[in-house]
């Protein structure tokens, strides 16, 4: 019985040891480097994450408490870099058998059958010929995305950046493509805030907007859409990260800390679902319909609207017709290995929805829809081609939805919406944002300002007239 409590003794002071050892030492070697000796730069290195560490909440909330400690230590634990860039290296040693034989030997016996059973079934779904992939392929796809798929957080291998046939396209790893020259400086935080009074100057168009719409009694939200390569900067190629913290999360986190304004930058929420799901097209700067449904719930919640859970619906992956990337690059989509997007088999509006035109019923790029068994609203949405997606998610929802692009702002039926509309929704890609948003926020305060103007002119004349 004595030897088992000394026992016991000895397991709780190893427990002890490798919790608290590891923290002495981490101290002990920041009092060395206060010398500017550099140990620190060495073992508390640059990951590259592009992502801001876990903070505390000032006002404490219980059941998140243990979450948010949780979170915020494993942001700070001792030889954290270190042994992140072990783990990746013994995985990067595990998977080296596999990658260099075994994963040969499948693609070799399997990849030419399934490719060709892919380009034979070809069905009819809304209207779109797209190719339908069966189990073997998607067996494949499981295995992995492309088949040259190489280990993306192997960072011991340089990727140059390469333009695909000498255009605005770049060659990512595991032939992911992306937009360069306009996405590069905000990417690389070469294009960013550098002092909180910039961005105090640069929000001022928001705010004059967010106020008039309440004086109007009307809601404002701005969604800013993540690109693709912050969710999927393992694909990217090398490149000097100036500032690990992006444009839009230091915007966004100064907006939330000193305004009342309703700005969603949902990248953390489709984090949460990269894992199990892709979110954006690989040869396209788009989200595919999970990534926009994901999103599209964000911004449903801002608008106090129930959601359904992504898990509760089925899936099917199906292959990718469109690839402006490709296209953007002049380059044949059969030069390119295949991939897949996905289609919701079970998401049918439960309300019956009307879609009428508004302009050019060719472009289909302004259109109203309404619905009677949606919510007594009237949702005006402005933005770019990331807002198509989100559409059919959100047009049940609502008794009247207006779906706009950018470029037909000013014209009479757009300020007509706007002045009915109880609910204003500016819906921007990142890359757009600094050219496009604050002109809009002015456009639309604008139009807001001139019907805040027939208000007092309606009632002028009625109060004459009484």
């Amino acid at each position: 019985m004595k030897m088992n409590k000394i026992q016991n003794l000895i397991y709780v002071f190893i427990f002890l040891a490798i919790i608290i050892a590891p923290m002495f030492v981490w101290g002990i070697l920041n009092k060395i480097d206060s010398n500017h000796t550099g140990i620190m730069n060495v073992i508390d290195f640059n990951l590259n994450e592009k992502r801001n560490k876990a903070t505390m909440s000032e006002v404490i909330n219980v059941s998140k408490l243990t979450y948010e400690v949780e979170n915020y230590y494993n942001d700070r634990v001792p030889f954290r870099s270190v042994l992140i860039t072990l783990k990746r290296n013994i995985d990067t040693e595990i998977e080296k058998p596999y990658k260099n034989g075994i994963e040969k030997v499948l693609l070799q016996r399997f990849s030419k059958k399934i490719e060709r059973k892919a380009v034979e079934q070809i069905v009819e779904v809304d209207g779109k010929r797209v190719k339908c992939m069966d189990r073997e392929v998607n067996i494949f796809f499981n295995h992995a995305l492309t088949k040259n798929e190489v280990d993306p957080y192997d960072d011991s291998i340089e990727y140059p950046i390469k333009y695909l046939n000498e255009s605005k396209v770049i060659m990512g790893q595991s032939d992911w493509l992306y937009l360069g020259e306009i996405n590069i400086p905000y990417y690389t935080g070469e294009k960013t805030f550098t002092s909180e009074k910039e961005i105090k100057n640069y929000i001022k168009p928001y705010l004059k907007l967010k106020d008039k719409c309440e004086k109007l009694g009307k809601n404002l939200v701005i969604f800013v859409c993540p690109e693709k390569e912050e969710i999927y900067p393992e694909y990217m190629p090398t490149m000097e990260i100036k500032d690990s913290v992006e444009r839009p999360i230091k915007l966004r986190d100064y907006i939330k800390n000193n305004t009342d304004l309703k700005y969603i930058y949902p990248k953390e929420e489709l984090l949460k679902y990269k894992k199990d799901y892709m979110l954006y097209k690989k040869y396209d700067t788009h989200w595919n319909p999970v990534g926009a449904y994901i999103a599209t719930n964000v911004l449903k919640e801002a608008l106090g609207i129930e959601t359904i859970p992504l898990r509760d619906l089925k899936l099917e992956k199906v292959a990718v017709l469109d690839a402006d990337l490709a296209y953007y690059a002049n380059t044949n989509l059969e030069n390119l290995p295949y991939t897949f997007t996905y289609k919701f088999t079970d998401y049918k509006p439960n309300n019956n929805v009307e879609k009428i035109f508004v302009n050019d019923v060719v472009l289909n790029d302004s259109y109203t829809t309404h619905c009677k068994e949606g919510a007594n609203r009237k949702v005006f949405l402005i933005g770019d081609s990331f807002r198509e997606a989100t559409e059919e998610f959100l047009n049940k929802d609502f008794q009247e939805f207006y779906c706009n692009v950018f470029m037909n702002m000013g014209k009479p039926y757009i300020k007509e919406e706007i002045k009915r509309a109880d609910d204003i929704v500016i819906f921007i890609v990142e890359r757009n944002e600094e050219m496009l948003l604050p002109q809009l926020c002015k456009d639309i305060e604008n139009v807001l300002g001139e019907y805040e103007r027939e208000i007092s002119e309606f009632l002028r004349k009625n109060s004459k007239q009484s």
